[in-house]
């Protein structure tokens, strides 16, 4: 089985409470410390077995499968802040569409181009696929917003009036909602975008 390294929690000593994202579920297993123990990072894609125990489940045999940007330290620290969000968002689910850990498979494989408008681009197919993707009318007050949007926690879209906020330029974020391209962003705004992003899902 694969999956996707969640969260790591340490307990008695240095056992782990390992949650993994796999395609259909995610698991909370136990990990017993040991010295022949493979390393297990928050991000890392793993393949591994689960043993049933009378108490809990346990994660055995695990291999780490490697991917592009794992020797590139700043983009690993992209992917962890992105993985630990995403973390807080399915803190509560067990049973899990495809979707999500697709999803990631399709991110680590672009990553190596602009780790943050990957992360950008990723965000707005899971707000599409969850059904959230905000209509370009403000959330505080229902009117339509026409030249400028503000865009708050969640991409929420917000005119002038309700949000004071270093705002977009509309055509660039309905571009970036209707075709999940960044195309039209300079760096800048990528970088206020991310930070957004980085609010919460």
């Amino acid at each position: 089985m694969r999956g996707f390294v969640l969260h790591t929690q340490l307990v008695k000593d240095e056992d782990l409470v390992v949650t993994i994202l796999t395609k259909n579920k995610i698991e909370r297993l136990y990990r017993f410390y040991g010295a022949r123990h493979s390393t297990i990072n928050l991000g890392f894609l793993i393949d591994f077995e689960i043993e049933h125990n009378a108490h809990f489940k346990r994660l055995r045999h695990v291999m780490q499968i490697g991917f592009g940007f794992l020797g590139d330290i700043e983009k690993m620290l992209i992917w962890q802040d992105f993985i630990r969000i995403l973390y807080k968002h399915l803190f509560d689910v067990e049973e899990i569409d495809e979707f999500y850990f697709m999803l990631l498979m399709d991110i680590i494989a672009n990553f190596h181009r602009d780790p943050k408008r990957v992360l950008i681009e990723s965000y707005v197919k899971l707000l599409k696929f969850e059904g959230r993707l905000s209509e370009f009318e403000c959330f505080v007050c229902e009117k339509k917003i026409q030249n400028h949007v503000n865009l708050v926690r969640g991409f929420l879209c917000a005119c002038d009036k309700c949000i004071q906020t270093q705002g977009f330029d509309i055509c660039k974020i309905q571009t970036l909602f209707a075709q999940e391209k960044t195309i039209l962003l300079d760096n800048a705004e990528i970088d206020r975008l991310y930070k957004i992003l980085m609010l919460g899902i």
